[in-house]
């Protein structure tokens, strides 16, 4: 078999069925370690391998229609506020961070801007200014509140950071813009293009870098040097990126399934490396949200008896 080096295991190249032993590896670690994954979708949501489910938590912010980034310790959620002005039209979006208890928060009502991509180390935020017609990516120093962008500007909407854009020594970014990967080194403010794709996200170990194949519905791996290029698998209804766990062992994904013609329904994934398998860890979930691998065992403890809707629980169907 082809396989790949990474974090210690092998990456298998090739086909995966549903396999209940991940998920039993999983529950294991939820356990122990407190391992989970989280997101913001204008409140704070868990999902629990132990229950199969996804939890609402509840708004951290007073404002609607907000996104956001968790943190990769779990402890604070990077959001997206919408504040509404006197005109229904007068609104800006402005940054708040807040601890995923609801304590300490922050508000950044200077920034302007998009989803954000927190640092390892969480002294700076990767973001999405918006400024019409052009898009800017831009870096945010959260002691500083200086903020870096990125050059050149660029009118194509689609630019963006996933949930995982940061290489683990903070010297670099992982982006997608033009329908391109490409890697921005924020010392020298140079950018090089890596290869043709979307929706990039970084290794842990900072080995290999993800990103998917929109055309042909791939997901490939290639290092930060632009070297090494592999095809992962073939997913024809995945919709997401590959989101890393913390030691780089599972991926996971979300797929898309239909309840009837035009009316989508997603499940989320988790792919073992190391032998290909997979199983569904929750459904009735979003589809397009920064999803983030987390280890905390007190928030796991702040889970709510109430579940996510989702319409129907069960596998996807294949493809």
């Amino acid at each position: 078999m082809l396989a790949i080096v990474a974090i210690g295991s092998a990456i298998s190249l090739g086909a995966a069925g549903m396999d209940e032993s991940v998920l039993t590896e999983l529950v294991r670690l939820e356990k122990e370690t407190g391992l989970a994954i989280a997101f913001y979708d204008n409140e704070l949501g868990v999902i629990s391998f132990k229950k199969r489910a996804s939890y609402d938590m509840g708004k951290l912010v007073p404002m609607g229609n907000s996104g956001g980034t968790v943190s990769p310790d779990g402890a604070e959620v990077a959001v997206d506020s919408l504040n509404w002005g006197p005109g229904y039209r007068d609104h800006t979006m402005s940054l708040d961070i807040v601890g995923t208890d609801g304590s300490a928060l922050r508000e950044h009502r200077e920034v302007r801007g998009g989803i954000a991509c927190w640092s390892h180390d969480k002294s700076k935020l990767a973001m999405v200014l918006v400024e019409p017609p052009d898009v800017r990516l831009g870096i945010l120093d959260l002691a500083t509140k200086k903020m870096q962008t990125l050059e050149p500007r660029t009118t194509d909407r689609d630019s963006r950071f996933t949930s995982q854009c940061w290489s683990p020594n903070g010297k670099e970014l992982v982006f997608e813009a033009n329908g391109n990967v490409q890697v921005y080194e924020i010392e020298t403010g140079h950018s090089r293009i890596l290869a043709p794709g979307t929706e990039p996200t970084w290794s842990p170990d900072g080995t290999w870098i993800a990103y998917r194949d929109k055309q042909h519905s791939d997901y490939y791996v290639i290092h930060p040097s632009g070297d090494g290029r592999k095809r992962l698998f073939h997913k024809g209804r995945a919709v997401s990126p590959l989101y890393w766990s913390p030691d780089g062992r599972f991926v996971a994904y979300t797929h898309e399934d239909f309840f009837a013609l035009d009316v989508e329904f997603y499940h989320l994934m988790v792919r073992r490396l190391q032998d290909n398998s997979e199983t569904w860890v929750a459904d009735g979930v979003a589809c397009c949200i920064g999803y983030q691998w987390v280890r905390n065992p007190e928030l796991l403890k702040q889970l709510k008896p109430r579940l996510r809707l989702s319409g129907r629980r069960g596998p996807p169907k294949a493809g």
